[in-house]
């Protein structure tokens, strides 16, 4: 299933009319302004899933800045229309606007420092525009990830995942009829699965509003991870929707054994 591919080829149009007008906006207003150092596309244009929905669209950008109060964003790029969106949000045509994220530079570089979510998001950003070549630098040397944090990242999901799935905690809940507790403990062991795959295909993990669908497009994973994921996510309060869920969540589990024993991890 090449879920998010497919996105991707149908959006393809779309995609590049936001990319005419991202381009135009900082020709117009980015290049010209020496206290700019660059500019980042972020967000679901730069993912190339974004879409003009019912309410219009508006396309993220990251303005780069030494210090915030370097240049008035209003002066430059007029009224933000938005005051009680977080960003600088500014209307263009055909229900599309543009919302700039104000950055300084140094705290580009502490990447690392924020949640997996923030790092898989500013990863899949695209450089708009760089006059003195650090934003490249800075997606060249922030975003790598060593061996050992493959693996412990890994371990850290197999671990919650083998707890929150293991018999010993089953039978508490199930002792007790607690099938949304089951339920919700199964939700949380979904994403460890998830984000264990992430980690062992070399990926930050995003946020969970992602987190599911784009596991269909890894190199490495189940062979059966479709029809797993379509058990481990049906939704069924009872006795016989938990335990029907078992084999499953076991399957997943000898899986993951598997892979950790081969790289010589347990």
């Amino acid at each position: 299933m090449k879920q998010f591919n497919k996105i991707i080829n149908e959006q393809k149009e779309e995609i590049a009319r936001f990319r005419v007008i991202v381009d135009e906006v900082i020709a117009e207003k980015v290049t010209p302004n020496a206290k700019i150092l660059g500019a980042l596309l972020t967000g679901s244009v730069a993912r190339g899933d974004a879409r003009v929905g019912p309410f219009g669209i508006f396309i993220d950008i990251a303005i780069i800045l030494k210090n915030k109060s370097d240049i008035d964003m209003e002066q430059i790029f007029g009224k933000d229309e938005e005051p009680f969106i977080p960003y600088h949000c500014i209307s263009v045509k055909n229900k599309t606007g543009i919302a700039m994220e104000v950055i300084e530079e140094d705290e580009l570089w502490k990447i690392r420092e924020q949640p997996e979510p923030v790092i898989f998001a500013r990863n899949e950003s695209i450089i708009l525009n760089d006059k003195t070549g650090s934003l490249q630098k800075w997606k060249n040397e922030c975003f790598v990830i060593t061996e050992d944090q493959i693996k412990q990242r890994a371990l850290n999901n197999y671990f919650r995942y083998d707890y929150l799935t293991g018999e010993y905690r089953l039978e508490k809940w199930e002792h007790r009829e607690a099938w949304v507790q089951i339920a919700q403990n199964y939700n949380e062991a979904n994403e460890c699965y998830c984000n264990f795959l992430y980690c062992i295909n070399g990926l930050f993990i995003p946020r969970k509003d992602w987190l599911a669908y784009l596991t269909y497009e890894m190199k490495i994973k189940p062979e059966e991870h479709e029809s797993c994921m379509n058990k481990m996510y049906e939704n069924r309060l009872d006795a016989g929707g938990i335990n029907g869920k078992k084999e499953t969540y076991n399957r997943i589990k000898n899986w993951m054994d598997l892979y950790c024993k081969n790289k010589k991890w347990l």
